[in-house]
């Protein structure tokens, strides 16, 4: 599992239509899902869904950046 993924995961509970996660961490979950090795990378990307985005996850995300 990615470092810190779960804590992004807790971070961010009941925003999950507004973002979603791409690369080596949804491949990563995948895998680890299907009991299959898999190298996991250092960072989680994400791909924030605008059209969703609340002022409440921005706030949110912006904590959690800083």
């Amino acid at each position: 599992m990615v470092s810190g993924f779960i804590k992004f995961k807790e971070r961010f509970q009941g925003f999950e239509n507004q973002y979603v996660i791409i690369g080596g961490t949804a491949c990563d979950l995948i895998m680890e899902n299907e009991e299959l090795p898999f190298r996991a990378t250092k960072d989680v990307d994400i791909v924030l869904i605008v059209e969703s985005i609340t002022a409440e996850f921005g706030r949110q995300f912006w904590e959690y950046v800083k």
